[in-house]
């Protein structure tokens, strides 16, 4: 044990300090001082469906789970990018260092990402360009879930719920005392660099784990221009020039994408409590997450206002604990309960150019302390028929923006302070006989947001609401029916409700990220009503011989349905601005993959997938929804030898905004990327070289899901290589 704690001792005094902020002022004290680089995490290969979660398991559908060897193919800088081509799953882009999972054509607070359960405690559900505090190259699996079992993470989960699992907490016993692994990469594109490990020591029921990661990027290169042709038709970008007296266009940059580069690390250190003869599991664990990346330059509509870019900043602390209990032939089969805590500090800095260069100031900062706890009692009844489980939740959030309204020298700044409180009760109950499984699920979960600004001046305001959501389904399933070996029908249906976020209700700032001053739904006077939803899904698996497929089909019908809307109406003294609304919407789509092993060690996959939403009130298009896609990869494994190639196509969206809150329409753009790894074994250590060519046709790809598709093109052709080693 002296041993052990003493690596631990080590690990703490190893830790690297990011920025901090002031609790009081949400100034930074300190602003990062080295850059470091990016990480990725060691990944095994895996089949598209392998065993989830304890929670996921008794899903009814299957829980999509993204394996290891999959999220070191595909892994990038965020979540958003790594799990972008993920049937049914987009990303909303804002350059290589924010990107957040969009499923189904939601985002935000309709797709909840998760780490080991609980939510990421950062503010990636406020606004698009919020990175999610997580680092993808230290992830051993991500499930998405989508259906009744999504109730288990919230009723505000109505596209899926997204929960990465992480590597900061043991939850078994290791073969050997000492293991791990280590890798590092170099990128082309961006002259990027990463690298990431892990270690874990064991000794008697005792286990720790540590993990760490850096990356360091410089601006991405692009096939072509910066902003889209469109754009600058249509926005014609310039700047007032006070030599010249007059307004000049603003340069538009070929070829490489500027103020595109990040820099991030990410380090953890666990304790697991978990001895071999009982069925017990006590953890606890202690992460930090660093990340500083720019946004690229969006012309915010006006000639003399600021000209300059934004970066932001971000850093997380975060505590873990967790326990379990497993019981063999009894009615409770588990228990297990999650605590997490966290403090997250973000901050977006202007930096002055052209007539406003030496004009640097941090415009807006933001805060969120945070808490979250759930508890879970699993059980088996009826012979193992009647599976399930009964779990409540409970959380409470502490969110402080501060924004500037005036500029240096004469800076003012307004402070805006949010209080939410959330508890929930749910359940998910599975009923199998026979070739028939049914499944429902219930959540109720009492919400209460409390906007306390101007509480020194004696006016609070606030609202409370009970949300109630019910999904149910059902599956036939059979094998050796006729034509295909293997066959299942599934039908689900939904009524999901959820309540309006302090953001969405009283927000009042100015957001770098979307270039755009955002304003609450309920500062009109009219307050926000409840999101509710009416769902319906069908699904379709087949089997026969070496080729499996899978279709899905849904329809979505919202009374409220709650986005960001331009408001021509609010520009005066804000620049730009949008609104938080409801507006009736229904959204159709499907998604659909076939695996089929064409012989031994050569894979095919192909897969679809498209989003038709529609603003029923006002008779438009809802605005950045993905297009319809199509894609397949071919893979070729021999021995220890793996080699696969793959092609995306995009459609162009046509169906965007019409005037005057006009939306550009992205064009379409087809991805043809590439592969290899090769691993050597010996005495229990693997030692893996790999290599990856991305966007070899060097397409022009502008992401219809982001605010900053005409702005921020996707990265052109790069070639990823690097090792792995795991011991």
């Amino acid at each position: 044990m002296n041993a052990l704690f003493a690596a631990a001792g080590f690990a703490l005094v190893a830790v690297t300090p990011g920025f901090v902020f002031s609790q009081d002022l949400l100034e930074p004290v300190e602003p990062p001082q080295e850059e470091q680089p990016e990480l990725e995490e060691v990944v095994v290969t895996g089949e598209r469906e392998e065993k989830a979660s304890h929670l996921g398991a008794i899903s009814m559908q299957p829980v999509q789970v993204v394996p290891k060897a999959v999220l070191q193919r595909n892994a990038r800088a965020t979540l958003g990018e790594t799990l972008g081509w993920e049937p049914g799953v987009s990303s909303g882009y804002f350059g290589p260092g924010s990107s957040r999972p969009v499923i189904r054509g939601f985002e935000g607070v309709r797709v909840r990402t998760l780490k080991d359960d609980l939510g990421t405690f950062d503010l990636s559900d406020v606004s698009p360009d919020h990175g999610v505090a997580l680092e993808p190259f230290l992830l051993e699996s991500v499930e998405i879930h989508r259906g009744p079992a999504s109730l288990l993470y919230g009723n505000s989960a109505i596209g899926g719920a997204v929960n990465a699992r992480s590597r900061v907490l043991a939850r078994s016993h290791p073969a050997e005392a000492v293991s791990g692994g280590w890798e590092t990469r170099y990128d082309t594109n961006g002259e990027a660099w990463a690298g990431a490990g892990h270690l874990t020591l064991s000794e008697g029921p005792w286990i720790l784990r540590f993990t760490g990661s850096a990356r360091d990027s410089n601006d991405i290169s692009i096939p072509g221009r910066a902003r889209s042709g469109a754009h600058e038709f249509v926005e014609s970008p310039r700047v007032y020039d006070p030599g010249l007296g007059m307004e000049i266009p603003v340069p538009n940059a070929s070829g490489t994408l500027p103020n595109s580069a990040h820099e991030g690390s990410t380090w953890s250190g666990g304790i697991s409590w978990k001895p071999e003869d009982r069925p017990y599991l006590l953890g606890m664990s202690y992460s930090r997450f660093d990340s500083t990346y720019g946004v690229p330059y969006f012309y915010p509509g006006d000639p003399t206002d600021l000209f300059g870019d934004y970066s932001i900043q971000m850093a997380q602390d975060r505590f873990d604990f967790e326990g379990s209990a497993d019981f063999e032939n009894a009615c409770i089969s588990r228990i297990e309960g999650r605590l997490g805590y966290a403090t997250y500090r973000h901050g977006e800095f202007f930096e002055g150019m052209g007539k406003d260069s030496g004009r640097d100031f941090l415009d807006t900062s933001l805060g969120k302390d945070a808490w979250e706890g759930r508890l879970d009692t699993h059980h088996k009844l009826l012979d193992g028929r009647l599976t399930g489980v009964v779990g409540i939740t409970g959380g409470i959030e502490d969110l402080t923006a501060a924004r500037t309204v005036f500029p240096p020298p004469g800076i003012q700044r307004a402070r805006s302070q949010f209080h939410s409180e959330s508890a929930g009760i749910y359940l998910l109950e599975k009923y199998e006989v026979g070739d028939w499984t049914w499944q429902i699920g219930h959540r109720t979960e009492a919400a209460k947001v409390t906007d306390e600004s101007l509480e020194h001046l004696g006016f609070v305001r606030g609202s409370e609401d009970v949300s109630n959501s019910t999904s149910g389904g059902l599956t036939w399933n059979r094998k050796d029916v006729p034509w295909f070996d293997d066959m299942s029908l599934t039908a689900v249906l939904s009524r999901v409700e959820r309540t309006p976020t302090a953001t969405e209700r009283y927000a009042f700032w100015n957001n770098a990220g979307i270039g755009r001053f955002l304003v609450g739904g309920d500062l009109d006077g009219v307050p926000l009503d409840q999101e509710r939803s009416t769902g319906g899904e069908l699904g379709l698996k087949v089997s026969k011989g070496p080729a499996t497929l899978r279709v899905n089909g849904y329809y979505y019908d919202f009374s409220n349905f709650i986005f960001l809307q331009e408001a021509p109406g609010l520009t005066g003294g804000f620049g730009r601005a949008v609104q938080y609304i409801g507006r009736e919407a229904r959204f159709t789509g499907f998604e659909s993959e076939l695996e089929w092993r064409v012989r031994e060690g050569l894979g095919l996959t192909l897969m679809s997938d498209y989003v038709h939403a529609t603003n029923v009130t006002d008779d438009e298009p809802v605005p950045r929804m993905p297009p319809l896609r199509l894609g397949t990869r071919l893979e070729w494994q021999h021995g220890n030898f793996n080699a696969g190639v793959e092609l995306r196509h995009a459609f162009a969206q046509d169906r965007v905004k019409p005037a005057p809150r006009a939306e550009l329409p992205p064009g379409s753009y087809t991805m043809l990327n590439a592969d290899a790894s090769w691993k050597l074994s010996r005495a229990g250590q693997d030692v893996t070289f790999f290599i990856r060519a991305t966007n070899l046709l060097n397409e022009e790809a502008r992401v219809s899901t982001s605010f900053r598709k005409d702005t921020a093109p996707l990265p052109g052709r790069g070639l990823s290589l690097g090792i792995r080693h795991e011991f």
